[in-house]
């Protein structure tokens, strides 16, 4: 008896929903009926193309006919009387156009009134939805409206709200939180995407935090946090890490060790910044009063770019030596630029340790626009850790032992640089 009951409620259920499926939207589909003998019907299978995967198939009704004043009122009753039970709805009017959209669970209306013709369209999922939640492995249909929360989370269409679990994919569209080891969504997400690794197809607002982000074929808005993030396309916004890598535009910042846009109105930050287009790139030839020869390869932005050079003296103990610094140019008129610039050099050895921390403040002139020249004023804080063991500069402004380990020299510096 009660196994019979259960059977039954089960029956009940299920034919409730049926029927709330089909009188949903009686009143627009009698009216679509009705036109079906008066205008022209186009049926036709259509499918929405997104990256990697394409959406459910969905038959499609189009109907256009000549527009009357009985038509449209008969037409917006209808779509007004079935308003309450549509899970979305539009309606417009402008210009003597009238434009009504209506979303219901698998099937969607629109009506648009202009220019004396009406056109009407209906579009229903052809494909059976499927679903199943165990709190393990859970498949949803689309446009779900609960959080996953399981081991394996995957959303066959659309879904909003919360996905948390091991792996979590969203095979549409996807507003909120994806929470797991391996975060995909392979169309648009907006939100957060927070785990090892994290993907967005199409287009991202919002930001990804983990050990590799990727994001693809639409204009990202937000930040990707993490060890390698990469773009396909341009962000505007920031990529903190240790790779930051955009195929676009970066309308913002570039944070890390290695950092690759194709433009940026921003400034990267990075010991190697490269910018494929508005980017600076150069070799440089100078000397100072610790070396006669130097050879700087200096790359970034004109704002803030980074170098590495090389440097040569033979009358050192160490001959050779190499160095890291931050520099910038600073336009002043339109060929004379100030370039501050920090550096440390260190030479090669092994018997002891050297470091020259150096500022220069040089003043530029583009001789070329691939040519420029500068020099100035150099401060260079020198550090032994041989007690009273300092190299001697060729020439020097001020030499200064400030005690056994550490020396201030002001000196000079003079360069030739050529731009890339």
């Amino acid at each position: 008896m009660k196994k019979s009951f259960f059977l039954t409620a089960i029956l009940l259920v299920a034919a409730g929903n049926v029927v709330t499926t089909v009188f949903a939207q009686e009143n627009i589909r009698a009216m679509i009926s009705n036109f079906e003998n008066m205008g022209v019907k186009e049926m036709d299978i259509i499918r929405n193309n997104y990256p990697i995967i394409k959406k459910i198939n969905r038959s499609t009704t189009s109907i256009q006919i000549a527009s009357s004043p009985d038509l449209e009122q008969q037409i917006e009753n209808a779509f007004r009387q079935d308003s309450e039970n549509a899970i979305h709805a539009i309606e417009q009017k402008k210009d003597g156009k009238v434009y009504m959209f209506f979303r219901y669970k698998s099937s969607t209306y629109s009506y648009t009134s202009s220019n004396d013709i009406i056109n009407m369209i209906e579009s229903n999922e052809t494909k059976h939805r499927i679903g199943l939640y165990s709190f393990f492995f859970n498949v949803v249909p689309d446009d779900f409206r609960f959080p996953l929360i399981g081991f394996v989370n995957t959303a066959i269409g659309s879904h909003q709200g919360l996905q948390a679990g091991f792996v979590n994919t969203t095979l549409v569209d996807f507003r909120g939180a994806q929470i797991g080891f391996v975060n995909s969504t392979l169309n648009d997400f907006s939100g957060l995407q927070a785990g090892f690794f994290n993907m967005t197809i199409n287009e991202l607002k919002g930001a990804q935090v983990g050990f590799v982000n990727t994001a693809g074929f639409g204009q990202q808005q937000g930040a990707q946090v993490g060890f390698v993030n990469l773009m396909r396309k341009g962000i505007k916004g920031v990529q903190v890490g240790f790779v930051n890598i955009t195929g676009g535009g970066v309308q913002g910042s570039q944070i890390g060790f290695l950092n690759y846009a194709d433009s940026i109105t921003g400034v990267p930050i990075g010991f190697i910044s490269i910018v494929k287009k508005g980017g600076y790139r150069a070799l440089e030839v100078s000397a100072n009063e610790w070396y006669p020869v130097n050879l700087s390869f200096k790359i970034g932005v004109p704002r803030l770019y980074s170098f590495v050079s090389g440097s040569y003296n033979n009358n050192f103990e160490n001959q050779f030596a190499i160095g890291y610094g931050l520099g910038s140019l600073l336009p002043l008129s339109k060929k004379l630029y100030f370039n501050p610039e920090f550096s440390n050099t260190q030479p090669i050895g092994k018997d002891f340790q050297l470091q020259f921390h150096s500022f220069v403040g040089n003043i530029g002139y583009q001789l070329s626009p691939h040519l420029q020249i500068a020099a100035g004023p150099s401060v260079t804080h020198v550090y032994s850790d041989k007690s009273d063991y300092f190299y001697k500069p060729a020439y020097s402004i001020v030499n200064h032992q400030i005690n056994s380990h550490n020396r201030l020299v002001v000196g000079a510096r003079i360069a030739l640089g050529v731009n890339f």
